[in-house]
C-alpha cells in the first residue's frame, strides 16, 4: 500500500514538474528564429561639384540628390566655385571622413589627378562627371561627349551656311581654361574649318554673363559684319544674347550650349539659330547610381555617355513651354 501511494505521489510530482516546464517555455516556439541580420551600413558619397552658380551644375546637383534619396544613401556636397585648391581640399576632407565613394566635377581636369589617385589608393571609388579626368584610376566618366556634341552643332550650322551660299565670319566666346569647352570648340571647328567661305575670328574669353556680354559688344564694334557667334556655355550664350539685344542687332546669330528659358526665347525670336541641350539631371542621377555600383564592387564601363538634344525653332517648344 505504501508503495502504491508513493507511486501515485511520484506520478503527481512528475505531472507538476511537466506543468512548470510547460509554463516556462510555453510562449517560446519550438525552433526559435535566428537573430535578425544587422542593418546594412549607410553609404556615404562625397561630391565636389565645379560650381553651384550656374543652372547646368544646379541641375546636375538636383539629379544627384534625387537619385541619392531614392537609393537611401547619404550625399555630402561641396561647392568650390571653380577654385581648384578648394576642390582638392574638399576631396582630402572626404578621405579623412572615410566616405565610401567620390563624385567629382573637376574644376581643372589635370589639376585634380593627384588627389583622385590618392583616393583610389585608399580604396575609394571615384566617379567623374561632366569633365574627363585623365587618369586610369577613375572608375568611370559620366556625361556629354563634348567633342561629338561640338561636331553635331557644327554640322547643323554647316547645312545653314551651305543653304545660304555666302561667305560667313564666325566669332567664338569661350572659357579657355575649360577642358570641356575646348572639346566643344575642337569638334565644332573640325567640321567647319574646311568649309568654303567660312572664316573664324580669334577666340575671345567669356564665361560669366557680364564678361561675355562685354566681349561680344567689343566683337560687334570691331567686326560689324560678323555672321555667327559660337558661345560654348550657358552664360556666354546669355551674355552674347544680351549684347545683340542691346545693339539692336538682328543680323548676327548665336549657336551654343545649354539652353535656359531665356535662351529658349532667343531661339523662338530668331536671335539664336541652334543650341546643344545637355541632360544635366540625368548626368547627376547616373553619377550616383554608378557610385553605388562601384562601392558594391561592380566593374563599370570607363565612359557612360548621356545623349544630347540639338534644339532649334522646330523643337524648342517640346522642352521649354511658353
Amino acid at each position: 500500500m505504501v508503495k502504491k501511494v508513493s507511486l501515485l505521489a511520484l506520478t503527481a510530482l512528475v505531472s507538476i514538474m511537466a506543468g512548470c516546464g510547460s509554463t516556462g517555455a510555453g510562449n517560446q516556439p519550438a525552433n526559435p528564429p535566428a537573430s535578425a541580420a544587422p542593418a546594412a551600413k549607410e553609404i556615404t558619397i562625397g561630391v565636389s561639384t565645379a560650381t553651384l552658380r550656374h543652372q547646368f551644375f544646379i541641375d546636375i546637383d538636383n539629379g544627384m540628390k534625387k537619385a541619392a534619396e531614392e537609393a537611401g544613401v547619404k550625399l555630402l556636397v561641396n561647392d568650390p566655385n571653380l577654385d581648384l585648391a578648394k576642390q582638392v581640399s574638399a576631396v582630402e576632407d572626404y578621405m579623412q571622413k572615410g566616405v565610401n565613394g567620390l563624385i567629382l566635377l573637376a574644376v581643372d581636369n589635370a589639376g585634380v589627378v593627384p588627389v583622385v589617385e590618392e583616393a583610389k589608393e585608399k580604396g575609394i571609388p571615384v566617379i567623374t562627371a561632366d569633365s574627363v579626368v585623365p587618369s586610369d584610376k577613375v572608375d568611370t566618366f559620366i556625361g556629354t561627349e563634348n567633342y561629338e556634341a561640338g561636331k553635331q552643332l557644327g554640322e547643323h550650322l554647316k547645312k545653314q551656311i551651305e543653304a545660304d551660299g555666302k561667305d560667313v565670319k564666325i566669332a567664338v566666346v569661350t572659357h579657355v581654361q575649360s577642358f570641356v569647352q575646348k572639346e566643344r570648340l575642337r569638334g565644332f571647328k573640325e567640321v567647319l574649318s574646311n568649309v568654303s567661305g567660312v572664316s573664324f575670328l580669334n577666340d575671345q574669353p567669356g564665361y560669366d554673363r557680364e564678361k561675355s556680354m562685354a566681349t561680344v559688344e567689343n566683337i560687334l564694334q570691331a567686326n560689324p559684319d560678323v555672321d555667327y557667334i559660337y558661345a560654348t556655355a550657358e552664360n556666354s550664350v546669355l551674355g552674347a544674347l544680351a549684347a545683340l539685344e542691346s545693339a539692336n542687332n538682328a543680323k548676327t546669330k548665336i549657336v551654343g550650349f545649354d539652353v535656359t528659358p531665356e535662351a529658349a526665347e532667343g531661339i523662338r525670336g530668331g536671335k539664336i539659330l541652334a543650341m546643344i541641350q545637355q541632360q544635366p539631371e540625368k548626368i547627376g542621377e547616373a553619377a550616383v547610381k554608378a557610385a553605388i555600383e562601384a562601392i558594391n564592387g561592380k566593374q563599370l564601363e570607363k565612359n557612360i555617355s548621356i545623349p544630347v538634344i540639338l534644339m532649334d525653332k522646330s523643337n524648342v517648344d517640346e522642352y521649354f513651354k511658353k
